[in-house]
């Protein structure tokens, strides 16, 4: 894909070239997933053959392993490697395979509840890891020497309580922790001046802390927990933002930030919520999908409207949302 100087550019971009392998039949539609699509069962098994010979790629998706496959099977170049829905539930001790040019890994959908602390050491080339749905309970420490790395997803790691620093990595674009078990923001994320993407919807997190959000300049997609209400100084100091889901704590700050986001004329979708407090209870119903939603209480509203004006709606809602 070619580089786009906006998320929404690059999100038309790839559902472009989505459509086109659609067309093409490369691609068919998952039965009752709408937005989803898939390889054909025949096509991949095709794409599989083709690059079977080509030892810079491994795919060992859906086999049911119980454990990563033997390092000597590994070639040196090694670029991708996909483990992704198996059955591994750990990784050997002293596990430290030495692939530099590893780019790519995915461990997604595994039962693995931890990773070695020597894993990572000797993969100073990787730029993507996905180890979502997996049940690790925290990082190791060689997270930190993949300062190469561009994007990390944790999407539903729900036993992942804490993660350690992540102030080395400051080439990261996208971080991905929602759902996540995680009680505090890591340390670090307020050092990782090339995000674009931050994912924070944590039901089991506390607070955002003053400042994280400062120095994260080219931001273009937030997601904070509901229950929480944002930093508002620090959300519209967001120059690039685009799309947005959070909460905010009452008519005045909702139409400080409906202002300024509009007044940049950038933001494409978002789900606001008018006060933190509705949200706790309503968690697993509040939309985070393509739309532009602002969600609210009518006592709530009543009583945070006086003193405070009229509120303020985006002239381009599609639905104003009473969660009672």
């Amino acid at each position: 894909m070619d580089r786009r100087l906006s998320w929404r550019a690059e999100n038309d971009q790839g559902h472009a070239i989505l459509n086109q392998l659609e067309r093409a039949c490369l691609l068919e539609r998952v039965l009752g997933r709408d937005g989803y699509v898939k390889l054909h069962d025949l096509i991949r098994d095709m794409a599989l053959r083709i690059t079977k010979d080509n030892r810079r790629y491994m795919v060992k998706a859906g086999l049911h392993l119980r454990e990563i496959p033997d390092v000597q099977e590994w070639a040196e170049d090694l670029d991708k490697l996909s483990l992704m829905n198996n059955s591994i539930e750990e990784i050997s001790s002293g596990m430290s395979p030495k692939f530099p040019q590893l780019s790519t890994l995915i461990l997604s959908g595994n039962p693995l509840k931890s990773i070695p602390d020597c894993f990572f050491t000797q993969m100073c080339g990787l730029r993507t890891l996905d180890l979502s749905l997996t049940s690790i309970q925290y990082l190791p420490n060689s997270i930190s020497d993949l300062e190469n790395l561009r994007t990390l997803l944790l999407r539903n790691c729900r036993c992942l309580v804490s993660i350690a620093t992540l102030e080395n990595l400051r080439l990261l674009r996208r971080l991905d922790l929602s759902y996540t078990g995680v009680k505090e923001v890591p340390h670090g994320v307020e050092s990782l001046t090339n995000l674009k993407v931050l994912a924070l919807n944590c039901k089991s997190l506390s607070m955002i802390p003053t400042g994280v959000l400062h120095g994260l300049s080219l931001l273009q997609k937030l997601i904070l927990p509901y229950h929480i209400g944002v930093p508002i100084e620090e959300v519209l100091a967001l120059k690039q933002l685009e799309v947005f889901h959070g909460s905010v704590n009452g008519v005045c700050d909702l139409n400080r930030l409906i202002r300024c986001l509009q007044s940049l004329g950038r933001l494409s979708f978002y789900t606001i919520v008018l006060n933190p407090k509705i949200s706790r209870k309503n968690y697993g119903v509040l939309p985070l999908k393509r739309g532009k939603f602002v969600l609210f209480d009518q006592d709530c509203l009543m009583e945070s409207s006086i003193g405070e004006g009229k509120i303020l709606l985006p002239l381009d809602i599609d639905k104003l949302i009473n969660l009672f």
